[in-house]
């Protein structure tokens, strides 16, 4: 009778667990992380060695948690994915925000300029047209401000939220560590029982750790995890966690960078990729900062021109041109790291050919084993310079160190990034708008050819020559007095000294053209016009893209970015909602399968218990029949 007993107590008692666990799948069948449960059974060892030994009934083996690691490995990697283009597109999206309003604004604002100095060239005398210069040029200016001011607002931003997520990735991983340490505890005190709430908890807290950083793991004997950050730097080694900080970058104390504890002060940034910390990190360095510097190349080039153009013709007083707009001077900042004392400093060209050769890009310049080197500072590419001593010469700047650098020391140069947020109107009176030319070019009356001379530029405020006679020896090729012959440049310049013209039409041998300064003709508009002309004229890109041309194309491309991201988003959560359906799939709990396996329970455990009752009652007739023999 024991064994029957014995085999049905054990049937209760297991297909009572079989309920509860069920009862608790069904319970936290909407509980964020949780693992559907199944009990295993096991039938126990008969007792006795005879040939018909019976069962000694079941007992339960484990309760085990439904969970494919292939399956949590890519959702971890597609909600770091995912993290990273979120972060994105938000930048990129308010970036297309600021640049498609207040550059398209910019757009308009250039446009009403050079209309405002056409409108002058009809009256150069006219107070009201110069006024309205004036103010125009003021519009300019405020909308290169705004842009930039809506834009480093957004670098604020991302500090901020890199911050946030530094914290929230540090309490992560203590949680991690601290859930490591009572998991090595459980399995260290000898139960084979898995803790399956622990590693629930665990897997919850990574997937979250996931969507702020990439992260990867690897599973230790006692239970415990390590974690891995980015392309491998160690978060938690067992329950001891690294605990991550934020630092200034080495140069720009104004954005935060990524280290550790035991880092110090240098930087992690290119060990993290993805998540949301990455994103914001990429939004930075690949959205953010660009668009500073490709305003900021915009208002380099439009106030270059601008002033050379203004420096080359006379005012309503008779004197040369004043510059009409003052720009912030390029940025050469020292990394902090430095050891030696050397400064620099940075001048960006003003003529057509450094203008044309700037880009919007940052540099870093290094020196080390008694050399320079140039590279780009986003892709770290070589960059191509000449250097004469210590001064440096790139595309359309040149660097001057005060003295020889530390080997190892580095200096960020920045040619464009100060420029729009420092840009302003210097001129305050109409009369100092430079409308008439300050040179007149006379063809001479033998010449045979179509060429002319005109549009002259001052882009080095140089004093103009009293009298200068240019001779060409072909189509292409000119004596200045009589000297040795030079070359046309590009786009028909013809360069004398410090001051510039610009060659129309096809000069035949031996023509010439004799250049004078402009006596008694001041107020005539043609710096008038030619300050108009510059709407089109092609200043960036070697000297083949307009401003306005460049700040339509900034527009599109910021636009195009956003677009590009946007749809990169839109596949990724397709992946992320797949990998979620993944794990569901096989660790969720499907109610439907828990209310047949409740069924399932119930009923043995019925039977369960009728054949304990089956059992009392042939124990009663047992003890009925001997008690009625004695």
């Amino acid at each position: 009778m024991s064994d029957l007993f014995d085999i049905s107590i054990s049937a209760l008692q297991a297909f009572q667990t079989g309920i509860a666990v069920t009862s608790n799948n069904i319970a936290n069948a909407n509980t964020p992380g949780y693992a559907v449960e199944s009990v295993e059974l096991t039938a126990q060892v008969p007792q006795g060695s005879t040939a018909a030994a019976i069962g000694d009934g079941v007992s339960v083996a484990s309760i085990n948690r439904a969970v494919d690691q292939l399956n949590n490995t890519q959702l971890y990697n597609s909600q770091s994915n995912l993290g990273q283009l979120n972060s994105l597109q938000t930048y990129t999206n308010h970036i297309d925000d600021i640049i498609g309003t207040t550059a398209g604004g910019l757009t308009t604002a250039l446009t009403n300029y050079y209309n405002a100095w056409s409108t002058l060239a009809n009256d150069p005398t006219s107070a009201a047209s110069g006024q309205a210069v004036l103010s125009a040029a003021q519009a300019v200016a405020t909308s290169f401000q705004s842009t930039n001011s809506q834009l480093q607002a957004l670098n604020t931003g991302i500090n901020s939220s890199i911050t946030s997520d530094v914290s929230q990735i540090n309490s992560l991983a203590a949680s991690i560590a601290n859930l490591n340490q009572k998991i090595s505890a459980g399995a260290n005190g000898g139960s084979s029982q898995q803790p399956n709430a622990l590693l629930d908890q665990r897997d919850t807290e990574l997937s979250n750790l996931s969507k702020l950083v990439g992260v990867s793991t690897t599973s230790n004997s006692d239970g415990s995890i390590n974690v891995f950050i980015g392309n491998g730097e160690p978060l938690v080694l067992n329950g001891n966690v690294t605990t991550l900080t934020t630092v200034p970058d080495s140069f720009n104390a104004s954005q935060l960078d990524i280290s550790t504890t035991t880092n110090g002060t240098n930087s992690i940034n290119s060990q993290i990729t993805s998540g949301d910390l990455g994103g914001l990190l990429a939004a930075r360095t690949q959205a953010v900062n660009p668009a500073i510097n490709q305003i900021g190349q915009l208002a380099t080039a439009f106030s270059a021109s601008a002033n050379t153009q203004q420096n080359s013709g006379l005012d309503l007083a008779g004197a040369l041109g004043s510059n009409l707009f003052s720009v912030g001077a390029a940025q050469a900042v020292p990394s902090s790291n430095n050891t030696g004392s050397a400064s620099a400093t940075v001048t960006v060209g003003t003529t057509a050919a450094s203008i044309g050769a700037l880009t919007a890009d940052n540099y870093v310049l290094s020196y080390g084993g008694g050399a320079y080197s140039l590279s780009d500072a986003t892709t770290g590419k070589a960059v191509a310079f000449t250097q004469a001593g210590n001064t440096l010469t790139g595309p359309g700047f040149s660097v001057t160190l005060s003295q020889t650098p530390a080997t190892g020391d580095q200096f960020l140069i920045e040619p464009t990034a100060a420029a729009a947020g420092s840009i302003s109107v210097t001129l305050t009176n109409a009369s100092q708008l430079a409308s008439a030319s300050a040179l007149t070019a006379t063809a001479a009356t033998t010449n045979t050819g179509s060429g002319s001379l005109g549009t002259f530029s001052n882009p080095t405020n140089q004093t103009l020559p009293a009298n200068t006679t240019i001779a060409f020896t072909s189509a292409t090729t000119y004596t200045v007095n009589g000297g040795a012959a030079q070359t046309v440049g590009n786009g028909g310049l013809v360069t004398v000294g410090g001051w510039q013209a610009t060659l129309t039409g096809t000069p035949a041998a031996l023509d010439s053209f004799t250049v004078k300064n402009n006596v008694g003709q001041v107020g005539n508009n043609v710096n008038a016009l030619a300050n108009a002309a510059q709407q089109t004229q092609g200043l960036l890109a070697s000297g083949t893209t307009s401003v306005t041309a460049a700040t339509s194309a900034l527009v599109t491309a910021v636009g195009s970015q956003a677009q590009q991201v946007n749809t990169a988003q839109t596949a990724q959560s397709a992946v992320n909602t797949q990998a979620i359906a993944n794990v569901q799939a096989v660790s969720g709990v499907n109610l439907d399968d828990e209310a047949a396996n409740l069924l399932k329970w119930q009923q043995a455990y019925q039977a369960s218990a009728q054949a304990l009752q089956i059992g009392n009652s042939v124990f009663t007739t047992f003890l009925d029949a001997i008690g009625a023999t004695t």
